[in-house]
C-alpha cells in the first residue's frame, strides 16, 4: 500500500494501431461488458500472477491484491492473513451473498502460477472476449470461473439468462430449465463447505468477531471461526460437454479478440493453461495440485458475520464504529480491510461521507486535487467536472448548543430551513448542524425506552440508528456528533447551474467539523451574526421556537464584516445564536431559496409522502 492508499498499476491502448476506438475500450473486449475498467483491473491481476521470462516489473513484484477504490485498510491486513487459518488459503474473495462472489476485494497468496486460482484469473476474460449475448459483468464471470474450478469442470451459468425461458431450446437439450440450473450448481454446492470452522489461537484470538453489534464482540463458538470454503482444482471437461449442462457455448473457430488475449500471454512468455475442452490435456490438468479458496465478509445473518474480522463490509462492520480509527479507544482492531458496499444510507455522496465519518478521509489530497482548501469541500466541487463553479467562502452555522437533544426531528428540519434562508440572504455556505446523538430520533426504538441520559457513548454504538437514520463522527467519544444523512444530497450541497436558477450549497456536518479543527475558528461576539437592532438577546437553552427575522436587517447589519472577514479569512464562519424563520425573502434571493428548498430533499423533508422519507 502507498502512503496514500492503494496504488493501481497499468496502462491500456483504448485504441488500435491505426487510431480506430476498440468498441470497449480494451483490446480484448469485443463489445463493453459492466465497467471496463474491471476487466482492466483483473487483467492486470491475471498477467502480474502469472509466470513469466521477462524481467519482473515493480507492480508484478507486489502482492496480488485486487480490490476496488471503496476499499479500506482498517488494521494490519497482513498480520491476519500471514498467519492460520487465512494463510492456509489461496485466494480469500469477499463474498455477495450465499456462495456467490463480489469483484470488491480478493487476495491471492502461495497459489501456483500454473494452479486453478491462476487459471481462474486467466479464463474469467478468456470466455468474454467474441460472445456477444452475454448478460454478466466481470465479477459474475470470475464467480463463473470459481465454481468451475469447485465443480472440476467448466460450466457457464451465463448461459442461462441467454436460454431464458425457450422451452423448446430445453426440450432439444433434454432438460429443463430448472434442471439445467440444478446441473450447473448442484455439484458446485456439494463441494462447497459454508461452515469450516478454524480454530484461533494466540494474539489473534483478541482480533477475531463473528457479532458486531455487541459489546464483548465475540465468536459463534468461542476460539474458532468460519470461512466459508470450497477446494478448487483445474477444470477439465474430457473433451464431452453434454446437452444437459447447455451444450459447448463458444465457436469453434477463434475469434481475434480471444487470439489477441491469448497473444497477450504469449508475448509475456507466459504458458497458458491446459485446454479444459482438450481430451490431450486432461491428465495434465488432473495432475495439477487444487487450492483454497475463501469467503471473507460473508453475512449469514443480520446479526452474525463471519470472516468479517478479516475484511468487513460497512452494513455489517463499519456502521457500528468498528472504521472509526481514533473512537475504538483501547479496543482491539476487530476488522482488517473494509469495503463500502451495499446497503449504504441514501444520498449521492455516500462513500465520501462515510470515509470522511470514520476518519479515512485525506483531506490534504482532497485540497490538492481541488487545487485550493476552499473547494475541498462539495459546495465549492459542482456536479461535474466540466461545470465551472465560483467559489463561496462565507460559512453560516448555528452555535453550540443552538441545537439539542430535545429537538424533534421536525424541529431539527425546520432549524435547518431557517439556516438556509440565512445563507442565501448572505451569500454564504449553510453548515448542516450535526444531530446530538442522544436525540431520540437518533436512537434504535430499544435503546429509546432503555437507555439512560445522556449516553456515555461507546463502540460499538448498536443502540444509535444507524440502518438509516443518523452517522457518527467526532474527536472523542465525549464528544460524539451524528449526521443526519438527509443532508447528503447533491441538491442540498451544491448548485446544478451556476450563473443562473442558482440554489444555495451547503456544507456536511462532518465536513464542517473539519473546518472547525483547521481553523480552530470558536464563536465570539465579533463573529455572531447580527439580526437587527430589535431582535433582542438569545432566547435560554434548550428553546425549540423559531424567531421571525427580517431579510432587510440581516443583509444590513452583516455586510460589512463579511466583507471586511473576507479579506483576512480563508473562509469566515459566521455564528448563529437561536433558531430563526426570515420573513420577506422576495426577489432573486426569494427565489433562490425556493429553487433550492424544490432541490434539497431534505429541506422539503416534511412535505415529502410518507413512503418517501421512511429510511432518512
Amino acid at each position: 500500500m502507498a502512503e496514500e492508499g492503494p496504488i493501481s498499476c497499468g496502462a491500456y491502448a483504448t485504441h488500435d494501431e491505426s487510431g480506430v476506438q476498440y468498441p470497449s475500450k480494451f483490446r480484448y473486449l469485443q463489445k463493453p461488458v459492466g465497467v471496463t475498467a474491471w476487466w482492466r483491473k483483473w487483467f492486470t491481476v491475471a498477467v502480474s500472477y502469472a509466470p513469466t521470462k521477462h524481467p519482473v516489473p515493480p507492480c508484478r513484484a507486489a502482492r496480488r491484491s485486487s480490490q476496488n477504490q471503496d476499499v479500506l485498510v482498517i488494521d494490519d491486513w497482513y498480520w491476519r492473513v500471514k498467519q492460520p487459518p487465512l494463510s492456509g488459503y489461496n485466494m480469500l474473495s469477499q463474498n455477495e451473498w450465499g456462495i456467490n462472489f463480489n469483484g470488491g476485494f480478493s487476495y491471492i497468496q502461495n497459489a501456483s502460477q500454473t494452479g486453478p486460482v491462476a487459471w481462474i484469473l486467466y479464463d474469467h476474460l478468456h470466455r468474454v472476449g467474441e460472445r456477444q449475448q452475454l448478460r454478466i459483468d466481470d465479477q459474475g464471470m470470475i464467480q463463473e470461473c470459481v465454481f468451475s474450478a469447485a465443480a472440476g469442470r467448466p460450466i457457464y451459468p451465463a448461459m442461462l439468462p441467454i436460454f431464458g425461458d425457450d422451452q423448446e431450446a430445453y426440450k432439444k437439450m433434454g432438460t429443463t430449465e430448472s434442471g439445467l440450473f440444478q446441473a450447473l450448481h448442484d455439484p458446485v454446492r456439494q463441494a462447497w463447505r459454508e461452515g469450516e470452522r478454524h480454530t484461533i489461537t494466540g494474539e489473534l484470538l483478541a482480533h477475531v468477531c463473528e457479532h458486531y453489534q455487541e459489546a464483548v464482540c465475540d465468536t459463534e463458538v468461542n476460539g474458532t471461526v468460519i470461512i466459508s470454503t470450497v477446494t478448487v482444482n483445474m477444470p477439465h471437461s474430457g473433451g464431452k460437454y453434454p446437452l444437459e449442462l447447455g451444450g459447448f457455448p463458444f465457436n469453434k473457430t477463434v475469434g481475434p479478440f480471444t487470439k489477441a488475449y491469448r497473444d497477450a500471454y504469449k508475448d509475456l512468455g507466459v504458458p497458458l493453461p491446459p485446454d479444459p475442452e482438450d481430451p490431450a490435456t486432461e491428465a495434465a490438468a488432473k495432475a495439477t495440485p487444487s487450492e483454497t479458496f475463501g469467503y471473507l465478509a460473508h453475512r449469514r445473518s443480520d446479526e452474525d458475520c463471519v470472516g468479517c474480522w478479516a475484511e468487513g463490509t460497512w452494513w455489517m462492520t463499519g456502521r457500528f464504529g468498528w472504521w472509526h480509527k481514533n473512537l475504538r479507544g483501547d479496543l482491539p482492531g476487530k476488522v482488517g480491510m473494509g469495503h463500502i458496499w451495499a446497503n449504504l444510507f441514501p444520498g449521492d455522496y455516500q462513500k465520501e461521507m462515510i470515509l470522511m465519518l470514520t476518519g479515512h478521509y485525506n483531506w490534504r489530497v482532497a485540497a490538492r486535487v481541488a487545487k485550493s482548501r476552499q473547494r475541498a469541500y462539495i459546495a465549492n466541487q459542482g456536479t461535474a467536472p466540466w461545470v465551472s463553479l465560483p467559489e463561496v467562502r462565507t460559512v453560516v452555522a448555528f452555535k453550540p448548543g443552538v441545537i439539542h437533544a430535545a429537538m424533534s426531528k421536525a424541529e431539527f428540519v425546520q432549524a435547518a430551513q431557517g439556516l438556509a434562508q440565512v445563507a442565501v440572504a448572505l451569500g454564504a455556505i449553510a453548515a448542516w448542524p450535526a444531530v446530538p446523538c442522544d436525540s431520540d430520533w437518533a436512537l434504535t426504538e430499544e435503546a429509546r425506552k432503555s437507555m439512560p441520559r445522556p449516553i456515555q457513548h461507546r463502540v460499538p454504538w448498536s443502540y444509535l440508528n444507524t440502518f438509516f437514520q443518523v452517522q457518527p463522527f467526532g474527536d472523542s467519544l465525549k464528544d460524539l456528533q451524528c449526521e443526519w444523512p438527509g443532508f447528503g444530497f447533491t441538491g442540498c450541497l451544491t448548485t446544478f447551474q451556476p450563473g443562473h436558477n442558482e440554489i444555495g450549497r451547503g456544507m456536511l456536518a462532518v465536513e464542517f467539523h473539519h473546518l472547525l479543527n483547521t481553523s480552530r475558528a470558536v464563536p465570539t461576539q465579533h463573529t455572531t451574526l447580527s439580526l437587527g437592532a430589535t431582535a433582542g438577546p438569545p432566547p435560554a437553552a434548550g428553546n425549540t421556537a423559531r424567531q421571525p427575522v427580517a431579510y432587510k436587517d440581516i443583509v444590513t447589519a452583516n455586510a460589512e464584516s463579511i466583507l471586511q472577514r473576507l479579506q483576512r479569512e480563508h473562509m469566515p464562519i459566521f455564528w448563529l445564536d437561536r433558531l430563526v424563520e426570515v420573513q420577506g425573502m422576495e426577489g432573486e434571493a426569494g427565489q433562490t431559496y425556493k429553487r433550492w428548498y424544490d432541490r434539497c430533499r431534505a429541506l422539503q423533508y416534511l412535505d415529502l409522502p410518507q413512503n418517501e422519507r421512511e429510511r432518512w
